[in-house]
């Protein structure tokens, strides 16, 4: 007989949640009290892990903080970009999420939503004013994006007013990627867009 792993998946994330809830969680001055119910933002943050979409409503009108903060400085709202958990992200955002947070490593939700490929959520966190022109180890967004060969993305990132002359500290541009890549629907694309050759 076939076992159904996604409800085995989803029974062991919300065992996890509930004994970061009810065991070793809650330590001194990190958690928040809510009509008498002391919940840990790592709650959250495995709810956000697991993509309980669900609990992370819950969690969130517990009153839970949705800009906490790992060790990493990884928030909720990056994890969820990264998952590519639309809804989860717009939760989040709705619950006041900072949407150009960055972690230790300086990426932010947007450049790890587009980093892996999750278009509509990088619409998402555009909509709520991510920095279109945000950068992260000397690349700009754009950059990065054409590094990975996502038109889509690109022309997205672009309509939203993407900076096509961005120069990285070696002298790079997302037109020099592009070449570099051998990728001519993105060379087309950043010299339409007023890219110099």
């Amino acid at each position: 007989m076939a076992r159904d792993t996604g409800k085995h998946n989803t029974g062991l994330a919300m065992a996890w949640v509930a004994l970061l809830l009810l065991a070793g969680c809650a330590s001194s001055g990190s958690e928040i009290d809510t009509a008498g119910t002391s919940v840990h933002p790592a709650a959250l943050m495995a709810a956000v892990q697991a993509n309980e979409d669900r609990e992370v409503l819950n969690l969130l009108t517990q009153g839970v903080d949705p800009n906490h903060q790992a060790d990493t400085a990884q928030t909720p709202l990056m994890v969820a970009a990264a998952n590519g958990n639309r809804r989860i992200v717009q939760l989040l955002l709705a619950a006041g999420a900072r949407v150009n947070a960055q972690n230790a490593e300086g990426y932010t939700p947007v450049i790890q939503a587009a980093e892996q490929g999750h278009l509509s959520v990088v619409r998402a966190l555009l909509a709520a004013g991510a920095n279109v022109n945000v950068s992260q180890g000397g690349e700009s967004l754009l950059m990065k994006v054409v590094g990975s060969g996502d038109l889509l993305t690109a022309e997205m990132l672009l309509a939203a007013g993407a900076d096509v002359r961005y120069r990285a500290r070696d002298g790079r541009t997302a037109l020099s990627v592009a070449q570099a890549n051998r990728n001519p629907d993105l060379e087309m694309l950043l010299v339409q867009a007023g890219a110099a050759r």
